[in-house]
């Protein structure tokens, strides 16, 4: 008969912990305008992530295509969703491409970052 001792148990309990660490990570769910999309000139730029994010250890930067920085308003969260990042851009956008870089840190601290682009129709 297979005798299992507490020592025992405790540590297979601690390998299972050790051997399955799990980590969830903010992921970029969707974005407006979507990624690789052309549209119409935006007001404003709508990440939603797969968690909530902390505004204050996030940015959003927009560029064009030459690589010059896009004046935007100030990063907000949606106040009826804490997964979704609001850029308010100033001016409308010309025609062109446009690129999005963003880094985020959710609400659990894991920080996490992206890039994606698209076009606006002229």
């Amino acid at each position: 008969m297979l005798k299992i001792t507490s020592a025992a148990v405790l540590a297979l309990f601690a390998a299972s912990l050790l051997a399955n660490p799990v980590e969830a990570h903010p992921i970029l769910k969707s974005s407006m305008p979507p990624a690789e999309s052309m549209a119409a000139a935006p007001k404003e730029i709508r990440l939603s992530f797969s968690e909530g994010v902390i505004v204050k250890l996030s940015s959003v930067e927009l560029k064009d295509r030459a690589g010059k920085k896009i004046a935007t308003g100030k990063l907000a969260t949606d106040p009826k969703d804490q997964k979704q990042l609001i850029v308010p851009l100033q001016d409308p956008l010309p025609a062109g491409t446009y690129t999005v870089t963003w880094k985020v840190v959710s609400v659990d601290t894991h920080r996490v970052s992206g890039t994606y682009s698209f076009k606006v129709e002229g």
